[in-house]
């Protein structure tokens, strides 16, 4: 065995390599003039320096240490970023001279190190934009082909992820070569958990001494097996296991056996044996309580933003803290990729379980790893190039560096302008050489904007990569700012223009009001306080509704936080409410309301609906509620239910998108013009569950092939939902 430790000096410019090679004598006799031979070759196989060669001697049955110390001037230094590395040769050659045994690793130079409550690889603060993660293949379980690391680390480097935690145990020997390789940082963790047996200090395990050689015997093989990678930049302790005695006891010889590394371990919180306050879920306002005083130890979250299902909301509303507090360095998503398992039904369907001893659907990725919508709010938010308007008039920008040891001399920046969601100009950028955690200025060339012409419009700056590379292709977008421009867009909330409108006629009888147009009908239902029906030429436009909806499907997430049980009240509150009454009013000749007043049993809370029907066909749609009692839960949602026909299928709106996105989960959508289907706003969570929402979105329309359809407008803003109705016994659209 040997420990390679390729360190930097003082200025983190030159290197220093120590390696320290264990012999044994396995024979029945002494040995002497034997001799051990090191060689450091660089990436393209040029030696670094002339091999050195040790004289060793060992006795029949024992066992002696050679060591190695070689000065290496301005190496290239190892870092997620930048990951060069060198070839490290080990010969062993017997009393002839003979070679009997030939060992090695390849090794990057880098230090590790906790200053000034920072957490520096190479003398550098680093920023963790890490993820946890399982081995996992949806076929074969817990054995992962080189072929699927490969791919997670791929997807990683393309969603901009620099950083794994294995959690919870040492994973396979190749995954920390191939981190090596494609620059990776890892947290390698000690397969050390007991949470059931409990916490408390006389329960745990962790306080037991006769548990510390198991403790011990787990620390030392992970750490005498993986010692010589340099994409291990911490060690960690395990997880949730309690804390006491025995996580001391291991984190004294780790720091005695390789005091290169930081020491990190959740449960002992700020206890003298963990080096790095890695809390688990913890909210904004305790890393700001934390971070806003001076520390000796940097906050790097070990588990945060929840990834199960639909999930990873607020996650811009951490970074915005992470990046204005210097003790705040990241943290690691929880987790990586769903843990479900392929399974084939008696018809031939392919389907995925999860829960229990099967795992847990809790990743940025479907078991196969096709990403969750909430992975591209990951890419974005963990994207390294920031850009910000400076000046509007002027068209001049800030573009801040925000990678840790590369320029951004090797990206192609470009912008855009469109109005209304179509393109209006573009141009490129000349090539940047902004320093790492520097910024600098750019002057685009905007053209005029007609701001009084109603139009909104959007700049969108992207950086792409220069060249391409085993993971990630040229011309791949890496980062993307959109800003809309200042003083331009119009008023939605006008309203339309009724001078050439032929007049609106109403008839009304006790069971409905039915009120007609040049080329529309539309028919309200007086007992059920909905459209029954609603004709433009002839086309039927409506199957039912709109009924108050104050519910959204529950998420996993929600799951956990109860709230099914919590929040039950308004999942009927909508379809079993009371209509007590439907008046029909006219306005003149080319404008009725129509207004519907209900009952809620949520509290016995009234809820108004006024349908002001206007001679062109639209309709503004105004919705109020007054809470009847104080002691009311929270809304999941507040919005109207409509069922269309099935064949409205293509969907257009001007919003965010194109995918499901959040009002906390919406940084990486971007306002624009898209379309797409009802059918494609599914996504195959694991557990059926919330899916498919957008947000500011101005209008939506929702049409069959011939292009007649519904069109919604927001006044000026509203949030829809599109998707196939499972319910009834024909496919129909629903929003």
């Amino acid at each position: 065995d040997f420990f390679a430790r390729a360190g930097l000096g003082a200025s983190y410019l030159d290197g220093r390599l120590h390696a320290a090679a264990n012999v044994r004598n396995l024979t029945t006799r002494d040995v002497r003039d034997c001799s051990l031979q090191i060689e450091l070759r660089d990436a393209g196989g040029k030696p670094v320096f002339a091999s050195v060669k040790k004289p060793v001697a060992v006795k029949k049955g024992g066992e002696v240490t050679v060591e190695f110390e070689q000065d290496v001037p301005r190496p290239a230094r190892w870092t997620a970023e930048t990951p060069y590395l060198y070839s490290l040769l080990l010969a062993l050659s017997d009393d002839r001279g003979r070679t009997v045994e030939v060992t090695g690793t390849r090794v990057g130079f880098r230090s590790v190190e906790i200053r000034g409550g920072q957490l520096l690889v190479n003398g550098q603060p680093i920023t963790i934009k890490g993820v946890n993660r399982h081995e996992h293949d949806p076929g074969e379980g817990r054995v992962v082909s080189e072929e699927l690391m490969l791919k997670d680390i791929r997807l990683m480097k393309q969603f901009n992820i620099n950083a794994v935690r294995t959690s919870h145990y040492p994973n396979v020997e190749r995954w920390y070569d191939l981190c090596d390789e494609h620059g990776l940082y890892v947290i390698d963790e000690a397969n050390i958990e007991s949470h059931g047996v409990g916490f408390e200090p006389d329960k745990t395990l962790a306080n037991k001494p006769e548990w510390l050689r198991l403790h011990m015997d787990r620390t030392v093989r992970m750490v005498e097996r993986d010692k010589n990678h340099p994409s291990v930049i911490i060690w960690s302790l395990g997880n949730e296991a309690g804390d006491g005695i025995n996580f001391q006891a291991t984190y004294r010889w780790i720091k005695e056996r390789d005091p290169g590394r930081p020491v990190q371990y959740e449960p002992a919180r700020l206890a003298s044996h963990t080096d790095i306050y890695a809390p688990m879920y913890a909210r904004i306002p305790r890393l700001i309580a934390y971070a806003s005083k001076p520390q000796s130890r940097p906050l790097v979250m070990c588990e945060y933003a929840h990834a199960m299902g639909n999930s990873v909301g607020n996650l811009q509303d951490y970074w915005d803290v992470i990046y204005s507090y210097k003790h705040l360095q990241g943290g690691f998503i929880w987790d990586w990729v769903d843990q479900g398992l392929l399974k084939t039904s008696p018809s031939g369907e392919r389907y995925y379980i999860d829960g229990g001893d099967q795992g847990g659907a809790d990743g940025l990725l479907l078991p196969d790893r096709t990403p969750h919508p909430h992975a591209l709010e990951v890419k974005k938010v963990y994207q390294y190039i920031k850009a910000e308007p400076v000046n509007w008039d002027a068209g001049r920008f800030r573009i801040t560096n925000r990678y840790d040891f590369v320029t951004l001399g090797g990206f192609d920046l470009a912008w855009k302008l469109e109005a209304d969601g179509r393109e209006v100009a573009r141009g490129a950028l000349a090539r940047l050489d902004t320093p790492p955690h520097q910024s600098s200025v750019v002057t685009l060339p905007l053209p005029e904007i007609d701001a009084a012409g109603g139009a909104e419009y959007f700049l969108t700056i992207s950086a792409r990569t220069g060249a391409g590379s085993d993971l990630v292709p040229k011309g791949f977008e890496v980062a993307w700012d959109q800003f809309q421009v200042p003083a331009a867009g119009g008023d939605r909330r006008q309203a339309p223009d009724l001078s050439k409108a032929a007049p609106l006629s109403m008839d009304e009888s006790s069971a409905s009001v039915t009120i007609k147009g040049a080329a529309f009908a539309i028919t309200f239902d007086k007992h059920g306080g909905t459209i029954a029906s609603w004709r433009f030429r002839g086309v039927e436009l409506v199957k039912s509704g709109p009924v108050p909806d104050f519910w959204r499907a529950p998420t996993d997430n929600d799951l956990g936080n109860k709230m099914p049980e919590r929040l039950k009240v308004w999942r009927t509150a909508g379809s079993q409410r009371a209509v007590n009454s439907v008046t029909a009013t006219r306005v003149d000749n080319r404008t009725i309301e129509v207004v519907v007043e209900s009952l809620l049993a949520a509290g016995n809370s009234p809820y108004r609906s006024q349908f002001t029907v206007h001679a062109t066909g639209d309709i503004v749609v105004e919705n109020s509620f007054i809470p009847g009692t104080q002691d009311l839960p929270e809304l999941p949602r507040f919005g109207m239910k409509m069922i269309l026909p099935g064949d409205f299928e293509a969907i257009t709106w001007f919003g965010r998108g194109p995918q499901e996105n959040y009002w906390d989960r919406h940084t990486s959508a971007a306002v624009g013009l898209h379309t797409s289907t009802v059918t494609e706003q599914y996504h195959p969570y694991i557990r059926p569950q919330e899916f498919g929402y957008k947000t500011e979105v101005r209008w939506i329309a929702l049409t069959n092939k011939a292009g007649v359809g519904l069109l919604a407008v927001g006044m000026p803003l509203i949030s829809t939902l599109s998707l196939i109705h499972i319910s009834e016994p024909t496919r129909q659209a629903e929003i």
